[in-house]
């Protein structure tokens, strides 16, 4: 199982009892409002998306890490962040994604647990780019990305009339980031 840990989170392989968590997660309209592809309607939709979640993760070569965002101090499930393959190489090696419960926003914890989930991509995947899109309506999810090291790279228009912002960091500046912190 993989597993990731930062001062206040574990970033986990989805377990078959994530089900119940993930259909709250994934059924809530405010979550779903700017990131529609995670929606789930009932509870069975929610555990059909954890079994094939699980399916992929066990795959080898592993392409795709999808995984629970829990909070280390009490156990909760608060939200889901995934990274694979990329749809579009040109923009980034790797692409992610990312949704948290509305109770958790505000926190820091979304940030906290995508900056761990690049550091990995870069350090320990050999990852050369990464690459993520958020709604333009949605710029707490543009801010997570800047927070976490990623620079705008494009704007987009898309069929349904919005617009997506694009963001991404190679490895080169992954590490010249690092250093600086380090200092």
């Amino acid at each position: 199982m993989f597993l990731l840990e930062t001062p206040r989170l574990i970033l986990r392989d989805l377990l078959p009892q994530d089900a119940a968590p993930m259909h709250l997660l994934r059924s809530d309209p405010v979550v779903t409002r700017y990131c529609d592809y995670i929606a789930s309607e009932t509870p069975e939709q929610a555990e059909t998306w954890v079994r094939d979640t699980m399916v992929h993760n066990a795959a080898e070569p592993r392409l795709s890490y999808n995984l629970a965002i829990v909070r280390r101090s009490d156990g909760c499930i608060m939200g889901w962040i995934g990274i694979g393959q990329a749809n579009d190489p040109a923009l980034g090696e790797l692409s992610f994604g990312y949704a948290m419960r509305p109770d958790f926003w505000g926190q820091g914890y979304m940030t906290e647990a995508l900056t761990a989930l690049l550091g990995c991509a870069f350090r320990q995947w050999g990852a050369q780019s990464v690459q993520g899109e958020c709604d333009a309506a949605n710029p707490a999810s543009a801010r997570v990305m800047e927070k976490a090291g990623l620079r705008f790279i494009k704007r987009t228009p898309e069929e349904d009339g919005s617009e997506s912002l694009w963001y991404a960091a190679t490895a080169a500046e992954w590490q010249a980031r690092a250093a600086k912190r380090d200092v």
